[in-house]
């Protein structure tokens, strides 16, 4: 999960720029993965406290984002890190539970 601190750095760098209600698709499927395995009955009370945590963190992000006015105007660059980190840390968030949980990420 250290991986998710990474993202948190670019989607903070995304609240000093831009204006508009854009949102980015991949970083809330990125959240709503993490919702699903936080929810997962199976899943120690330890592991999920702290899913639940850096699930907060980076919707508190996100939420600041949201609040500058989402990423409309941000630049192209920025835009596509953040895209392109949110994705990637899904995939490897969904990748590692699906081995150690499976009935955690359908």
């Amino acid at each position: 999960m250290n991986k998710l601190l990474f993202a948190l750095g670019v989607l903070g760098a995304a609240t000093s720029v831009g204006c508009g209600t854009k949102r980015v698709a991949e970083c809330d499927d990125f959240v709503a993965t993490i919702d699903q395995i936080a929810k997962c009955p199976s899943l120690p009370e330890g592991s999920r406290s702290s899913i639940e945590r850096s699930a907060q963190q980076i919707k508190d992000t996100l939420k600041l984002i949201d609040d500058a006015g989402g990423v409309g105007d941000a630049p192209a660059s920025v835009v596509q890190t953040l895209r392109d980190t949110c994705k990637t840390q899904q995939k490897a968030v969904a990748e590692q539970y699906k081995k150690l949980m499976p009935d955690c990420v359908k």
